[in-house]
């Protein structure tokens, strides 16, 4: 029914919750960082497992990566969670996190119940679009930067504030409309010679730009990513 891509586990990991899901007739793939690239976008949702509580390292890296392939769902399993750890990984994009104090079958079907609406959804709006405007073509209402206020308008929206770096970062892409831009570039662009870890640092950036731009962030219409480059502004 759906792919969904295992991160940072091994076949033993989780059996109780991986079983769960094989009974719902899930296709699990356990997926390593030199295999997301290619493999991620595939998926229809992502879990990272999070051993212990001192690997939230490893586990907002693998936010950051994911996030950066794809919108689709990511939940962390984690063996036990804090406050701490599951308010970071949401301000990185993670959807929930699962712990230890939860039993599989609540585990199974917070997950199937979430992808199976998104399903249904996704599906309706295509009839709606199929059916009311056949031929039109999709294309994302104009945007169009206020320097006075550090903000965007957007048409049929309004105008929405950003911070001094998300402005930085949409005139970039604003500038070079339709093509995409590297993760070093708009890190110069934003950042200028600082040091820091560049991917990590757009990747969070863009994502927080995108829960102010998009109306679905399933399916963003502005800001697209542009695999194993950067992102790209839609013309």
């Amino acid at each position: 029914m759906f792919n969904i891509a295992l991160v940072n586990t091994i076949e033993e990991d989780r059996s109780e919750y991986i079983v769960a899901l094989k009974e719902k007739k899930c296709t699990l793939h356990h997926v390593n960082l030199n295999e997301m690239e290619e493999r991620i976008p595939q998926m229809d949702a992502v879990i990272i497992n999070e051993p212990t509580i001192e690997d939230i390292g490893l586990t907002c890296e693998s936010i950051i990566k994911v996030r950066s392939l794809t919108n689709h769902f990511v939940w962390i399993l984690s063996d036990e969670s804090t406050k701490i750890n599951r308010i970071v990984h949401l301000q990185l994009g993670a959807d929930g996190t699962f712990d230890n104090r939860t039993e599989s079958d609540e585990f199974c079907l917070s997950i199937m119940n979430t992808l199976e609406r998104r399903t249904d959804k996704k599906q309706k709006q295509e009839t709606i679009t199929d059916t009311v405007h056949p031929t039109m073509e999709g294309q994302p209402p104009a945007i169009r930067l206020v320097p006075n206020n550090f903000s965007v308008s957007i048409e049929g929206k309004g105008e929405v504030g950003l911070t001094k770096l998300e402005f930085k970062a949409l005139e970039s892409l604003i500038q070079r409309k339709g093509e995409a831009i590297t993760y070093e570039e708009l890190y110069k662009k934003v950042w200028g010679e600082e040091k820091g870890d560049k991917k990590y640092r757009v990747a969070n950036l863009v994502f927080h730009l995108r829960k102010k731009l998009e109306d679905d962030s399933f399916k963003p219409k502005y800001i697209r990513t542009v695999r194993s480059r950067g992102y790209m502004l839609s013309s």
